[in-house]
């Protein structure tokens, strides 16, 4: 079974491949070629694809890739097509995503056409825990407790965040 950094490596290798193919058209015409394509991963997919933290928590499987673009329509919607093709969404309202202070952006693929960077775990769980608590209750718990995430509990305070919601059952 692939990993999730497997799947999307792929994924964006050929979103790569696509905009060089464009471009190459694009530069018959006499037009400019696209800029960079950008990709900030956020939410759940940013965890799923960073091989230490799905190795310390257990991550449950997710349908749609939570991200902020920074690309043209014509290459988001094939963005868009081939997460289809593997049987995922762009989740539209990934710009409402609250991104905590202090966040950083992992490198995690850089090609010719697009770079995708991710949110770092602890900044993605804080995310979840102060947004979104009652669904990521057991996920907060399991970060907490694993020791892995020195920051979490005060980042998690300084959001706004209710860590008695953690505490009970």
């Amino acid at each position: 079974m692939r990993t999730a950094k497997a799947q999307l490596k792929s994924l964006f290798e050929e979103l790569d491949a696509r905009v060089d193919r464009l471009n190459v058209k694009r530069r018959g015409k006499g037009l400019r070629p696209f800029a960079r394509a950008e990709v900030r991963l956020l939410g759940q997919m940013s965890l799923l694809v960073n091989e230490r933290v799905s190795a310390v928590l257990t991550l449950a499987q997710t349908a749609d890739m939570d991200a902020l673009l920074t690309m043209d329509q014509i290459l988001k919607m094939e963005l868009q097509d081939l997460l289809k093709k593997q049987g995922l969404l762009y989740d539209e309202d990934s710009h409402l995503i609250w991104i905590p202070e202090h966040a950083e952006f992992e490198a995690l693929f850089a090609f010719m056409n697009v770079t995708v960077t991710a949110i770092d775990p602890e900044s993605a769980l804080v995310s979840k825990a102060v947004k979104a608590p009652v669904k990521n209750k057991q996920l907060i718990r399991e970060a907490i407790a694993s020791g892995h995430f020195p920051g979490l509990i005060d980042r998690i305070e300084g959001g706004g965040g209710d860590l008695e919601l953690f505490a009970r059952d």
